[in-house]
């Protein structure tokens, strides 16, 4: 088996015992996930399977988008409702307007990424440390919210609709949209609804299917990687660049960088670059044999 599974990742469960569970299932052990999932969170997970991944990088770096619960009156030493409450107020509306609020939220901003998170530092994960007591300095880290849309607020509670970068914790933005608005608020839930340009919907699979529909739900090797511009090679170059060499590529493309290549009949061979110069060079290919 090669290529991408969607799965919509129950809650409750690791991203890393979801790899674990697919693998005892399919019998695979070149398995991986393509950007984490908190236990919390639920939806949109790729899995990339064999020849895949090669590309889950390229998968993890895409936009997501999430649908968010939010309660309003607390903040958690998690940031999620999952945490231990250590700030609370009573709850008796904003002190600024929520629209204007997530209007402020959108565009390029530095993170600082939360105590609980799997970001490694001197060798464990930040969650390590947290659960000791122990808060250590994070380097924040510019992440992009690209809009961000009110989908249901009534009392204390509301939903919302976050089109953001690779990077965000939705959890961080959330402590952040309480405070402006005086109110201090933490998030109740999280669903992954989109990842690049594949959907939740479009051949989900779920740990309640057979093995048999796992199977026929498997997507191609290039499935997670569409928002790259498309190449194809004649025979002699797609040769060339499946040994490793770079050529030159004259056709015009909408921008440089980085590029799906594929053979005159259709057949993907991988990711490559095309540089200033338009030399294409080989990344990730898939494998010949």
């Amino acid at each position: 088996m090669n290529g991408f599974l969607i799965l919509d990742k129950p809650q409750g469960v690791s991203s890393a015992n979801c790899v674990y569970k697919l693998r005892s299932m399919l019998g695979i052990k070149r398995i991986g996930h393509c950007g984490t999932l908190d236990p919390l969170a639920t939806g949109l997970l790729p899995i990339c399977i064999g020849e895949a991944t090669k590309f889950s990088n390229y998968a993890s770096d895409l936009d997501k988008v999430y649908e968010v619960g939010i309660k309003f009156g607390i903040e958690t030493d998690t940031g999620d409702i999952t945490g231990k409450i250590v700030s609370e107020r009573k709850f008796t509306g904003f002190k600024k307007n929520l629209d204007q609020s997530l209007t402020n939220l959108e565009g390029y901003q530095n993170q600082v990424p939360p105590m609980y998170s799997a970001i490694k530092i001197k060798g464990k994960p930040l969650y390590y440390w947290a659960r000791k007591g122990v808060s250590l300095y994070r380097e924040p880290r510019q992440i992009e919210i690209k809009s961000i849309e009110l989908i249901h607020q009534s009392g204390f509670s509301a939903v919302l609709k976050v089109f953001c970068s690779k990077g965000t914790y939705i959890r961080s933005l959330v402590e952040v949209l309480g405070r402006d608005l005086g109110c201090l608020a933490t998030m109740t839930s999280l669903r992954r609804l989109k990842v690049g340009e594949m959907e939740l919907d479009q051949a989900s699979c779920s740990f309640d299917d057979t093995q048999n529909s796992i199977n026929n739900k498997l997507l191609p090797c290039d499935a997670m990687l569409s928002e790259f511009d498309k190449i194809a090679l004649n025979l002699e170059d797609a040769k060339k660049v499946r040994n490793g060499l770079s050529i030159d590529y004259n056709a015009q493309l909408k921008n440089k960088g980085l590029v799906r290549i594929y053979t005159e009949t259709e057949l993907f061979i991988g990711i490559g670059e095309v540089n200033d110069n338009k030399k294409l060079l080989p990344k990730r290919l898939l494998s010949t044999n």
